[in-house]
């Protein structure tokens, strides 16, 4: 990586993101070819992404929910 290109990850370290300070490449004259450079394990960084399921508020999870509330009596 380099500068300019800054991974985002969240409190588990899992990498989220990628953010590209465009103003930071102006500044400092780097062109789109040496940012593409820079991303060049970008593919890396697609493949170990870990992708968490959110669980859906559909029938079966709400008929689920329901036969555990009742096993509580």
């Amino acid at each position: 990586m380099m500068n300019g290109i800054n991974i985002v990850t969240d409190e588990k370290g899992n990498t989220k993101a990628i953010m590209l300070d465009l103003v930071y490449f102006k500044k400092e004259q780097i062109d789109a070819k040496k940012v593409i450079e820079g991303l060049s394990d970008l593919q890396k960084l697609i493949d170990e992404s870990v992708v968490t399921s959110k669980k859906d508020n559909d029938w079966e999870s709400a008929k689920s929910k329901l036969e555990q509330l009742k096993n509580l009596k």
